[in-house]
């Protein structure tokens, strides 16, 4: 068996509060929304003046993401500037924007394969990829009550 070296558990130690930041931003953000919409009256499926609390919710929510997706990014960026905890290969030169966008990818499950980690930093990345997937499916659980609860069905 082999011993987890000191890189392994600095990635680890990064992941765990990297997720837990992230959930937190995820978790004000739509506690936030949800007391918002509910002080908007609900109105009939006919009546359009729903649009523009369901549009704010949506921006607010890709926001969110975005903000996720950059919050990411950077502890890719921390974590590659840091000697033993792996690396993003890919390209010759990786920048604020290659790790940002490489987040991007790895958040929402796409994964075009252009980039990938080497290295402990893969901890990171897996785990990024599952919290993505649980914070998108969260936001279109809340949207779809935001819309059931403006258009006046029950959400029991």
């Amino acid at each position: 068996m082999t011993d987890i070296s000191l890189a392994h558990w600095i990635a680890v130690i990064t992941t765990l509060v990297g997720v837990m930041v992230a959930v937190f931003i995820h978790f004000e953000a739509i506690a936030y929304l949800n007391r918002w919409t509910k002080g908007r009256p609900a109105r009939r499926p006919i009546d359009h003046h729903h649009r523009p609390t369901l549009l704010i919710v949506i921006a607010v929510l890709l926001l969110v993401h975005i903000a996720e997706i950059w919050w990411f990014g950077l502890l890719f960026l921390l974590l590659d500037s840091l000697s033993g905890l792996g690396t993003i290969v890919g390209y010759e030169e990786m920048n604020l924007w290659e790790y940002v966008y490489f987040s991007a990818t790895t958040y929402t499950t796409v994964g075009f394969g252009d980039l990938f980690a080497v290295g402990p930093i893969r901890f990171l990345v897996g785990t990024e990829a599952l919290v993505g997937f649980m914070l998108i499916t969260w936001s279109a659980s809340f949207t779809y009550l935001v819309m059931a609860r403006m258009w006046g069905q029950s959400v029991d």
